[in-house]
């Protein structure tokens, strides 16, 4: 039998993980707290559209939420509206938004005190390839829930098993702060490569044929070189709320010294200057715009 769908979350990502999953013949209801968004989706994948949360899960067998922060999630599985109101036996949440370890665990513990699973199931990549239904998943909590709703996880990308609950949450902000400590330090270099006389496509060029080229080099490249020309895929303000997460994983370790508290400065900066709605890739602009006049040794 094909499991029934319900999906929270209609943003930039949640709309391309519901389109793989309805590509796939899955039977997806989507519900967002902007109703438009949930329309839109509708529109362009052929879900059907939930009111509330509860609504999304009547008829579920899984629940997915993607959503913005820890708090979020916690919202949308409470109150009479919320996701647990609408729960029926066997059901089980699985929620992909980036949250950390702490909201995870919180999560985890509402939905058993209504009898549902729970599965932090943070995903790893862009918008492109979560249409495509290629992203990496790392999957946290109890393997029998896992491999109940192993099809849906599936038709989203490759699912890896990190550990117990939580697990996941806290393999993605890893992931995430690596992401974004090297996003920021490229940006930096793109800057700094310029300014002697190397155009960011050149830069971009060398890298290709070197050793640090990735998937990310490939699919960010245009956010680079082309600004302007490129749609936001993942926006300043998100990165800075991943980095915050990082930041706090790095207090939990005990760490003394962080690259990863660093570039929460840094990004910071950046949203106080306004660039909190462009892309990530935007940190070249700001760093552009923060440079002393050429030649000038000192900062003031």
């Amino acid at each position: 039998m094909t499991l029934r769908v319900g999906f929270c979350g209609a943003g930039r990502m949640g709309t391309e993980m519901v389109t793989a999953l309805t590509r796939q013949g899955f039977v997806v209801t989507v519900w967002n707290r902007t109703a438009a968004r949930a329309l839109a989706t509708a529109e362009q994948t052929g879900a059907e559209v939930a009111d509330t949360p509860a609504l999304a899960a009547k008829n579920a067998d899984v629940v997915i939420t993607m959503l913005t922060d820890g708090e979020a999630v916690l919202r949308t599985l409470a109150g009479d509206d919320g996701v647990l109101a609408g729960a029926r036996e066997g059901m089980v949440v699985v929620d992909c938004s980036t949250t950390g370890a702490h909201a995870a665990r919180a999560a985890a513990d509402r939905c058993a005190a209504a009898g549902v699973s729970f599965i932090d199931c943070p995903v790893s990549g862009s918008t492109l390839v979560a249409r495509e239904g290629k992203l990496g998943l790392m999957a946290g909590g109890d393997a029998a829930a896992i491999d109940r709703v192993r099809p849906v996880l599936d038709a989203l990308g490759t699912v890896v098993q990190v550990g117990p609950t939580g697990a996941g949450a806290a393999a993605k902000v890893s992931i995430n702060a690596l992401l974004h400590t090297f996003s920021t330090a490229l940006a930096e270099c793109l800057v700094t490569a310029r300014a002697a006389g190397v155009s960011t496509p050149a830069l971009f060029d060398v890298l290709s044929v070197g050793v640090l080229w990735n998937r990310f080099l490939d699919y960010k490249r245009a956010a680079f070189t082309d600004p302007d020309g490129t749609a936001v895929a993942f926006d300043l303000r998100t990165a800075t709320k991943d980095l915050g997460l990082a930041a706090r994983a790095a207090d939990d370790a005990g760490l003394r010294e962080s690259v990863v508290r660093r570039a929460l400065e840094l990004h910071r900066h950046a949203l106080d200057d306004g660039l909190g709605d462009r892309d990530m890739a935007a940190m070249t602009a700001w760093f552009a715009a923060t440079a002393d006049p050429p030649g000038r040794t000192e900062r003031n």
